[in-house]
């Protein structure tokens, strides 16, 4: 929690000097508690009241990896699929992960990287439906359950489930990358920009 800290400027009228874990912690919590500030029902979720066809999981089992099957053909896979990203060869690059995956599911960072395949096809004539934003948000949650440390994980699962509209879930994301990544800029701004998108939600009831 002390990183929290050292990547937040003390909100308004609190002096810098008072900006400390215990007054950060609950800045934290009374943001994304404002989320539901206004929510009659503190199991709906600003998603679900904004009319999205996404319901949030409940009870989700956590990831459990079936195990290499294939690690030359893993690495073969996660190279091609590596250069395809970097090209922005989207659909080459999601097969290529598949494919890794299928020879090993234990490599967090090819986890992660379909992720942002699946989030950064959004625009395109294909777009990104309810579907690929969901199936990031597993692969990410997956990266992070199998290296907890591995900050793009959580950015990533944030990020997704900010476009799903699950704003304190995506802000609780961002928050745990903060504490193993002080310095990390993109996970304070999507922080603040997952507790500004729920607030205005909340607004727009």
């Amino acid at each position: 929690m002390g990183h929290l800290v050292t990547v937040t400027a003390p909100d308004d009228g609190v002096d810098g000097k008072d900006w400390n874990v215990p007054s950060a912690q609950n800045s934290a919590q009374a943001k994304m508690q404002a989320i539901y500030d206004k929510h009659g029902d503190s199991s709906a979720t600003p998603s679900q009241e904004q009319g999205s066809s996404y319901k949030a999981p409940t009870n989700e089992p956590a990831f459990v990896p079936k195990g290499v099957t294939d690690a030359s053909a893993a690495q073969i896979h996660k190279r091609k699929g590596d250069e395809a990203f970097v090209k922005g060869d989207d659909a080459v690059a999601l097969a290529a992960y598949d494919a890794c995956l299928a020879c090993d599911d234990t490599n967090a960072k090819v986890f992660a990287n379909r992720a942002a395949v699946k989030l950064r096809m959004k625009g395109t004539k294909s777009g990104v439906t309810l579907e690929s934003l969901e199936g990031a948000r597993i692969d990410a949650k997956n990266s992070r359950q199998i290296d907890p440390n591995y900050v793009k994980a959580w950015y990533r699962e944030g990020t997704a489930l900010t476009e799903l509209r699950e704003y304190e879930s995506a802000a609780l994301a961002f928050f745990e990358g903060m504490q193993i990544d002080e310095h990390n800029l993109d996970l304070k701004k999507g922080f603040d920009a997952a507790i500004k998108k729920g607030q205005d939600a909340n607004l727009k009831k």
